[in-house]
């Protein structure tokens, strides 16, 4: 079982320190800004985080979110400032976000605009996805978290739907109008200041952080929309999401949530609860990624149990075991059609040769 351990840790490990999960560095300096105004000592406050300055001001760094989450918490510490998310998202317009923000301010209607934050949101944070839900006159823009956001949540949040708040008036002109704002999580000791910065009905302990917008007016065209600026910002919007790879996508997600999960894979319905979402909508997702859940399944037990049968001295009745196959048959006959040869062939094949 030390072995199982040992596996299991090299693989959640990889994980934690995938080099993909990153968010655009230039967001810190939004907080140093904020640091400055507020009297604290930013010298003291780069050095301990080992940042400078320069790092700080690349539009075009990244950094991984582990260090991102310990920078955004020391920052809370040193100023004492629990409202930081707040305050953060206050100050970031549609400009500071690459060119994502291009394509939204050049959009063609505030319909379009938000269509286009779902598309591209990954382009800005892989940490989760977003659904638009359009009833009743109005449409739910609703965030769907990938990824475990931690001890910074409310701050990550509240910086997000801000800023999302910010752009659709920004780029309307005043003329969105926004229904409310949800968040998952309980009201903080600050709840008044949510109503304040937002000037919208607030709820706490939501299912999911979201936001509603009414429709009317959505489809209006907008005075900043310029088609050419939009199509070439497009074009290199999806550039990114090219280069950002698949370990970004909803499949990469659960992949790497059954390899956090060895020996008891989540069913499908967990697997939606876990991203926030119902099974249809986990399928309908998949599906557009040309993939599904059993799809996903059956590719992470094939890598798992190459794993295994190279690198243990597990049976092949162990190994079927802590892969859920309560019969070892079922195993073997799935090894086969994955592999093209039983188990125990291959691993005479891979051990003669190394």
């Amino acid at each position: 079982m030390r072995l199982i351990y040992t596996l299991q840790c090299l693989i959640v490990s990889q994980i934690v320190n995938n080099p993909n999960l990153t968010l655009p560095i230039y967001y810190l300096a939004k907080i140093y800004d904020l640091l400055n105004i507020w009297q604290i000592d930013t010298d003291s406050w780069l050095a301990e985080n080992q940042l400078t300055l320069a790092q700080l001001r690349d539009f075009d760094s990244n950094i991984n979110f582990k260090t991102f989450e310990s920078v955004i918490t020391s920052a809370i510490d040193v100023s004492g400032q629990e409202t930081l998310g707040l305050h953060v998202g206050q100050r970031l317009g549609v400009t500071a976000h690459g060119m994502m923000g291009y394509a939204m301010v050049n959009s063609g209607s505030l319909r379009e605009t938000v269509e286009l934050f779902k598309r591209f949101i990954n382009t800005r944070t892989p940490l989760m996805s977003v659904d638009l839900i359009e009833n009743d006159n109005k449409i739910t823009i609703k965030f769907n978290e990938l990824y475990s956001i931690g001890s910074i949540q409310s701050t990550f949040y509240e910086a997000l739907l801000l800023t999302l708040n910010n752009i659709l008036l920004q780029i309307s002109f005043g003329e969105v109008n926004i229904l409310g704002v949800s968040f998952n999580y309980s009201a903080p000791s600050y709840e008044e200041k949510y109503r304040d910065f937002f000037q919208c009905p607030i709820e706490f302990n939501a299912s999911s952080a979201s936001m509603v917008i009414s429709t009317e007016g959505l489809d209006d065209i907008l005075k900043m929309s310029d088609p050419t600026s939009l199509q070439q910002a497009q074009q290199l919007c999806e550039e990114e999401l090219q280069k950002i790879g698949s370990l970004d996508t909803l499949a990469g997600k659960i992949k790497e949530l059954m390899l956090m999960s060895i020996g008891h894979f989540p069913s499908l319905q967990q697997t939606a609860d876990r991203f926030h979402m119902s099974a249809r909508t986990l399928h309908r997702h998949l599906k557009q990624e040309e993939t599904s859940f059993k799809d996903i399944v059956d590719g992470v037990s094939h890598k798992l149990a190459k794993e295994y049968l190279v690198n243990s001295t597990l049976s092949i009745q162990e190994i079927s075991y802590l892969l859920g196959y309560m019969d070892t048959a079922n195993f073997r006959r799935a090894f086969k059609r994955w592999q093209g040869m039983a188990p125990s062939e291959f691993r005479e094949q891979t051990r003669s040769v190394h």
